[in-house]
């Protein structure tokens, strides 16, 4: 199974999503656009991963990587 490593913030139907990407099942719903980027953004720095921001027509509109966090953290 692959590892889960990035955050994916996508409109469907008009509704803005956040999930973890591969996965069929989004984290959080609705708010709007700003919402679920900003929803999916914490997500992100939280667990050191990639936001993709999915424009609704499938384009990426943005991403980031807060990956440095992971980086930081001493290996246990």
């Amino acid at each position: 199974m692959t590892p889960v490593d990035t955050v994916e913030t996508y409109c469907e139907k008009g509704i803005w999503k956040t999930r973890w990407r591969g996965s069929t099942k989004p984290f959080a719903i609705g708010g709007g656009k700003q919402h679920q980027v900003s929803q999916g953004a914490a997500v992100a720095i939280w667990h050191g991963v990639d936001h993709i921001v999915t424009d609704p027509d499938g384009t990426t509109a943005e991403r980031n990587s807060y990956r440095y966090r992971r980086e930081a953290e001493p290996a246990a």
